[in-house]
């Protein structure tokens, strides 16, 4: 056989070879398009085209992973309004089954058209717009709430100590969602970053990974700057959010170095993330970071980063341990989406963060806290720490008398009697003054 034949016959097989894989692709394609077709043309009763599209997109997606899912029309843009940071709405925190017994108000977010309509925690929202909320998932009522800027919703609410529901028409009005959080709100709004129990300490709890919360970060930060002595990143409860924004985050604390790398399919390294010159406060500023079983993805990215760097003490309980990275890839010419997931996180020791389904409490997954910081709360003292930062989030109940930071008090945990009902923020405390020299 001729050179020439040889390279034609090796052409041909690699040809071939492509065509069979391209067959077997088109085939179940036309398969699922021949569903479709004969669903729509033979089903007992008319069915609707788009909700077989869509229900066929979210099994094929869901048959994934926990984290990969198919986001409808419907469900785009309020998807996507979590990490803008704002939303028409009303303003309120809900919490319901399986925790509590019933739609629950945790917190009205200050100023917003639930906290200027006198909605207060603890109250039970009974009906949205006459519809009942007994059997409701707090997810879909959240939905519910949401929507156009000035639109109103009629709530009956339940409240303890009153016989009778209040009736309360509120009229929805964007809402921008602040992600960086201090020890408590002035009267004013703002927030007094310096802890009332010792002022030296600055206290930062981050809500979400948003596409504001550098920036909050950082002009955060810039208050502080000149009489911080110590720092607590608070991470509870923070379930994620952007990647890019906790990479930012990790580099406001580090000179150099790198912060976390994600691998794709066959352990490929897809991208590394290393930390440039300068930081937002003084390398020598002592750093607690808290975080608890509810955070997760970009929290355990920060906290992981800062503990393998030696830059942060972690408190706390251990993270959930989502290590993996999601793509939100457009699809329906932009109207949905796949939320895909395309790669495994790893921090600078490259240990394995990510929680697979199979995984026992004594493998490694997810970030612990450092010697000495484990601290462990039961439901009830869960409850108990978050009712205590909800109080110092309202003014008019966290015993704030003016707009000026309360730089006179002395160092001295009694003053802050609130503590004890937060054991993980008073472990993080001490071991700050311990950093610092008390």
């Amino acid at each position: 056989m001729t050179t020439l034949n040889t390279k034609i016959l090796f052409v041909l097989v690699i040809v071939c070879g492509f065509c069979y894989g391209n067959a077997q692709r088109i085939r179940n394609l036309g398969d699922l398009a021949l569903a479709m077709e004969i669903i729509d043309q033979e089903y007992v009763e008319k069915p609707d085209r788009q909700k077989l599209y869509q229900a066929a997109m979210k099994g094929m997606i869901d048959s994934l992973d926990p984290y990969s899912s198919y986001i409808p029309i419907d469900s785009l843009k309020p998807f996507q309004a979590v990490f803008d940071q704002e939303f028409g709405g009303l303003g309120v925190s809900l919490d319901g089954p399986p925790r509590r017994e019933k739609l629950t108000v945790i917190s009205a977010l200050f100023d917003s058209p639930a906290y200027r309509a006198g909605i207060k925690p603890g109250d039970v929202i009974a009906t949205i717009d006459g519809v009942e909320t007994k059997f409701a998932q707090v997810e879909n009522v959240s939905k519910t709430l949401r929507g156009k800027e000035g639109t109103p919703v009629k709530l009956s609410l339940e409240r303890a100590n009153l016989v009778a529901p209040i009736e309360v028409t509120v009229v929805r009005a964007r809402i921008d969602v602040e992600s960086v959080l201090g020890d408590r709100r002035r009267l004013n709004g703002s927030w007094d970053f310096h802890m009332q129990a010792d002022p030296r300490i600055v206290y930062m709890r981050i809500e979400l990974f948003g596409e504001k919360t550098s920036d909050e970060l950082k002009a955060a930060l810039a208050q502080v700057r000149n009489d911080c002595k110590g720092l607590i990143v608070d991470l509870r409860e923070n379930s994620g959010g952007l990647l890019n924004v906790a990479t930012e985050i990790c580099d406001m604390f580090l000179d150099d170095g790198e912060v976390v790398s994600t691998r794709g399919r066959g352990d490929k390294v897809d991208q590394r993330y290393t930390a440039k010159r300068g930081t937002e406060i003084d390398n020598s500023v002592p750093i607690a970071v808290l975080i608890n079983d509810h955070s997760a993805s970009a929290s355990e990215v920060v906290a992981a980063c800062l503990q393998d760097r030696r830059r942060a003490i972690v408190v706390g309980d251990r993270s959930f341990g989502k290590g993996s990275v999601q793509n939100v890839i457009p699809l329906d010419a932009g109207l949905a989406a796949m939320r895909l997931t395309t790669a495994y996180y790893y921090p600078p020791s490259n240990r394995l963060i990510h929680r697979r389904p199979n995984a026992k409490p004594e493998d490694v997954w997810g970030v612990s806290p450092d010697e000495g910081c484990l601290i462990k709360l039961d439901e009830v003292a869960f409850l108990k720490a978050i009712e205590r930062f909800r109080k110092r989030a309202d003014p008019g109940e966290n015993g704030m008398l003016d707009a000026e930071p309360l730089h006179t008090t002395t160092s001295d945990a009694t003053s802050d009697p609130t503590l004890d009902d937060d054991p993980q923020l008073k472990r993080a405390i001490e071991v700050l003054l311990e950093k610092i020299g008390e």
